[in-house]
């Protein structure tokens, strides 16, 4: 039977042995998949599975001037402090991704704390000229069970999986990135007890400002 509760807050009859959810986002954790689960798990059995079991996201230095542009002109803060699901073309990508957040299911710490925070080194590629850069794009890879997996990570994406695009953190400002130069971004996930927002700030080779301070123009409502 199917039952319209907040999982969060429904009390099951009884335990299960396998916890099934669709709650990945563009970026892994960004459509509160670990808040959502680790209220659910609790209708597991101490031996039961949860699918997915873990994700990660990822995030590489973008350079995409008609993303950028779109954002640019609604012509205020907001838009260019929100992510945005994107099918990214014409970009081009700055430095291999890095892995960013990662989550694992079930929880069984003590304390349970999502939030995140975390300062990435991207090495350029070996032949990258210089270039402008508009913002990072981020992807996700999860593993559902043991070998089994779901990935918009370009190493590992899933063939002929068209459910989930990228997702793109723009810059107030675009930054011009020489040829061979580090890109350093400091990122963190962050959540009070009404929603949960990413800020996000280049650190090198420039230093913009930290973007979506308190979740001010882009979060997700708990």
């Amino acid at each position: 039977s199917l039952v319209h509760a907040d999982m969060r807050h429904w009390e099951a009859p009884e335990k299960c042995d396998i916890l099934v959810s669709e709650l990945l986002g563009s970026f892994g954790d960004n459509e509160l998949s670990p808040e959502c689960l680790d209220g659910a798990q609790r209708f597991l059995k101490d031996d039961g599975i949860s699918i997915p079991s873990e994700y990660t996201s990822y995030l590489a230095p973008m350079s995409a001037s008609k993303l950028y542009n779109d954002v640019k002109n609604y012509n205020d803060l907001e838009h260019l402090e929100t992510a945005y699901v994107v099918k990214v073309h014409n970009v081009a990508i700055l430095a291999p991704p890095l892995p960013v957040f990662t989550f694992h299911h079930p929880n069984r710490a003590q304390h349970i704390d999502n939030t995140r925070s975390i300062k990435l080194s991207f090495e350029p590629h070996p032949d990258q000229p210089s270039a402008c850069m508009h913002g990072f794009v981020g992807y996700f890879d999860a593993v559902l069970y043991k070998d089994v997996t779901l990935s918009t990570y370009p190493p590992t994406h899933t063939p002929t999986m068209i459910s989930w695009f990228p997702i793109y953190f723009p810059v107030r400002t675009p930054v011009h990135v020489k040829s061979g130069e580090k890109v350093e971004v400091s990122m963190w996930r962050c959540n009070n007890n009404y929603k949960v927002w990413y800020e996000w700030a280049i650190t090198s080779p420039a230093t913009s400002p930290i973007h979506n301070v308190g979740g001010r123009s882009y979060w997700v409502g708990l």
